[in-house]
């Protein structure tokens, strides 16, 4: 049985050698003898990093080292390792050591009970204040969106068996979301829980914009949202007529009232305030549209590094 681990990789500092030599420790301990890391430097603008990733495809000739045109963004990136995938079971690691390589036993021996996919979770997460609450806040989008059980956790680490991988790879598009890719492909998913440390060395490439962007990939597969708003535009208009009868009956009843320019000013703000924002998520959804039609690529490749094949490699730019 072959292993395949996959790392996105952004702005990765030399704690990389450490994972890996601990990853290999730790699947060794398991029995693997057969494995494979697929490392993807998804356009770090840290010019070092991608030197530092060949420099350990050089050293541990289990390495295929994918370097992508532009930056496309971790799922993205984890989609193109996954494209190079071959292994009976699929380990997914974050580069920056917040998660120690130990925890795949964790994970494997749950994935062994008969489950599809295992996933860490983090009792006491490290991350930032503002990612902890972007976080929660996906979650519960997920939850009420995606029908996401309750209990149920994700996290970026993991491990799938193959037939998972084979599913989720079959998606094509730009906007890809991991939970929504999991959570359609299969519901025997369970949690594991794992340490959580600090980083090591370096930052997190995850700003506001980021996580935002991250977070709106949900309406790649859910329409609730535009479900929502027909609902909710609906009792708006509902509310509306129901206070233009009063209006009107008052008026009748007291021809002397004065219609109120406050209220229906507050009125026509609300109005069109909630008219842009519903037309915001329609066009979020039509704009999505447009790019998967228009043949946006998921990612580039620019080079791809295969030093256990020097026949291949030697083909290579």
């Amino acid at each position: 049985m072959q292993v395949s681990v996959v790392i996105p990789c952004y702005n990765t500092t030399t704690v990389i050698f450490e994972l890996i030599d601990e990853t290999i420790s730790e699947l060794e301990q398991l029995g693997f003898s057969s494995y494979e890391f697929i490392l993807v430097n998804d356009s770090s603008p840290d010019k070092g990093t991608f030197p530092l990733l060949l420099q350990a495809a050089q050293k541990y000739r289990c390495i295929k080292l994918i370097d992508l045109s532009k930056n496309f963004g971790q799922a993205n990136a984890q989609m193109a390792a996954l494209n190079h995938a071959m292994g009976d079971i699929i380990i997914n690691l974050d580069d920056d050591m917040q998660t120690h390589p130990e925890s795949i036993a964790l994970l494997y021996q749950k994935l062994q009970e008969g489950y599809d996919v295992v996933i860490g979770e983090y009792p006491d997460k490290k991350h930032s204040f503002l990612r902890r609450c972007l976080t929660k806040m996906n979650d519960s989008f997920d939850r009420v969106f995606m029908k996401r059980p309750k209990e149920l956790q994700f996290t970026s680490l993991w491990v799938m068996k193959k037939f998972v991988r084979d599913e989720i790879v079959k998606y094509p598009f730009p906007y890809a979301y991991f939970e929504g890719l999991i959570l359609r492909a299969t519901s025997n998913i369970a949690n594991v829980p794992v340490d959580h440390v600090q980083r090591a060395q370096g930052s997190s490439g995850y700003d506001l914009k980021r996580l935002v962007k991250l977070w709106s990939n949900f309406t790649s597969f859910s329409i609730l949202p535009l479900r929502l708003v027909g609902i909710f535009g609906f009792l708006i208009a509902l509310i509306g007529v129901v206070y233009t009868i009063v209006a009107v009956v008052q008026k009748i009843l007291i021809p002397d009232i004065m219609m109120g320019y406050t209220s229906l000013l507050c009125v026509s703000l609300i109005g069109f305030g909630l008219v842009s924002f519903f037309l915001g998520v329609i066009g979020e959804y039509i704009g999505r549209i447009f790019i998967c039609l228009n043949n946006s690529p998921q990612f580039v490749i620019r080079r791809l590094y295969d030093f256990s094949n020097e026949q291949r490699n030697q083909q290579l730019p």
